[in-house]
């Protein structure tokens, strides 16, 4: 049978080819723990870290549970490990007759995981002799990757040759929070590497080297960081040494701090965070945010001031309705113009990117340039939906305050060598920004007179 093909010949290309764009409401919550092999984990309910392993009082999960108390709020967290030093295990429940059980995984470079389990099963009914009983389960296996030390009634878990591992225990046996020394950017380095899909960051560590090698990382980088202090010299206007004076020394514009009298077990940076993630980037402001599940800081308008002057934002409560204050980077500037500006910068770079590579040439000619334009000015678009940069608008003279303005060359004032590189040159565009009202000061006068509308 004679194939069609020689009368009507018929291929259909696919110019649909897309890049992945970086998540601007995606967040991760960061800080040590032996519950998985995995870098990131991500989770869509704070129960889930339960099953998984995690203690209701982890600062982990205390954090990632405040983000998911938020109205709206984001649907998924990732929770990033910090790699573990150590970790203590106790006896939950001490039975006569019960068996404790450890289960610890390894992985080779293949990333084939190997586990171990130790037991051991009680007899003579005190906890010490029950940890004794599993440190020697391990000492026992010669190629056992843990170590098990007892002192007192804990029994310390720790690698034996530096080898990163995760622990299971029996529901009679409980952990406490791994302790880790892995610098910052170690963790950070290896995080990306397993999963660089995030734009949020909360670190459960208070320790003010570990903020500041964050706050150092993220400035490096296109990402945002929160944190919280609850250290008195935070609110206090003559102290110029606390983290939240450190952070606005430095003029760091990608991380902003709370002050938090319950810091070491709230976490309103990754509840602000959550609630505001909800919204896409130009709709938000961080400040007058309504948080559920933290507690409210009751400051003087002295301390309120002085942690204002240091760009540092609180969550206080007027009247009946706790807020939060200020919505500040660490630098001065308005978070969420961060963000905004940071999502603007991508969406323009995808969408000039895929007009490059899904048409098989963009010309060096005004037909070729005004494509260009047009992908600019549909994100600046999308920019001014979103609510980031302001609408056109109108002065008292009726002339037209543009929202934006995008300029490009003509293709015939380009020079020849210009053209020969076949890179677009002065492209450029101004946006004004929709900004947000914080504050409403209102001036009336009372009066017995006549009003008599003009």
């Amino acid at each position: 049978m004679a194939n069609l093909d020689r009368v009507v010949n018929v291929q259909i290309a696919l110019n649909t080819t897309g890049i992945t764009a970086a998540g601007f409401s995606t967040m991760i919550v960061i800080g040590p723990h032996i519950h998985s092999l995995s870098r990131v984990l991500s989770y869509t309910d704070a129960d889930e870290m339960i099953a998984d392993g995690f203690s209701t009082d982890d600062p982990l999960y205390l954090a990632v549970a405040d983000g998911f108390s938020q109205i709206p709020r984001p649907s998924v967290i990732k929770v990033g490990r910090r790699l573990a030093d150590s970790v203590g295990v106790s006896v939950k429940k001490v039975l006569p007759t019960g068996t404790y059980k450890l289960t610890v995984k390894t992985k080779n470079s293949s990333g084939e995981v190997h586990t171990d389990e130790y037991s051991y099963t009680n007899s003579s009914g005190t906890a010490s002799a029950i940890l004794t009983g599993l440190a020697t389960a391990i000492s026992d296996d010669i190629g056992a990757v843990v170590t098990g030390t007892v002192s007192g009634e804990v029994l310390t878990i720790a690698p034996s040759s530096g080898q990163d591992f995760s622990l299971e225990v029996t529901s009679n046996l409980s952990m406490a929070t791994a302790v880790s020394t892995e610098t910052v950017a170690d963790m950070m380095t290896a995080i990306t590497k397993a999963d660089n899909d995030f734009y949020g960051i909360c670190f459960t560590s208070r320790a003010d080297a570990d903020v500041l090698a964050m706050a150092e990382w993220v400035e490096a980088h296109t990402k945002l960081y929160g944190m919280s202090t609850a250290a008195a010299g935070a609110k206090d206007q003559d102290v110029s040494t606390d983290i939240l004076s450190q952070l606005m020394d430095n003029n760091y514009y990608r991380s902003f701090g709370f002050y938090h009298e319950k810091a070491a077990t709230d976490f309103p940076e990754c509840a602000v965070m959550a609630r505001c993630f909800a919204i896409e980037p130009g709709g938000e402001t961080w400040a007058l945010k309504k948080l559920a599940g933290v507690t409210t800081d009751g400051l003087t308008e002295t301390e309120y001031n002085a942690i204002t002057k240091k760009n540092g934002n609180t969550f206080e409560r007027f009247r009946n309705v706790s807020i939060t204050q200020n919505g500040k980077v660490a630098a001065g500037e308005w978070i969420d113009v961060i963000r905004f500006r940071d999502w603007l910068q991508e969406e323009i770079t995808l969408n000039v990117f895929n007009a490059l590579i899904n048409t098989d040439k963009v010309p060096y000619t005004d037909g070729g340039i005004a494509l260009i334009e047009s992908k600019i000015r549909a994100a600046l678009t999308l920019g001014q939906r979103r609510g980031g940069i302001a609408p056109d608008e109108y002065t008292e003279d009726g002339e037209t305050n543009l929202g934006f303005t995008v300029s490009v060359p003509n293709a015939a004032t380009i020079s020849a060598n210009t053209k020969a590189s076949r890179i677009l040159q002065d492209v450029k565009f101004t946006a004004r920004l929709a900004g947000a009202i914080h504050v409403v000061i209102i001036k009336g006068s009372l009066t017995y007179e006549n009003l008599i509308e003009a």
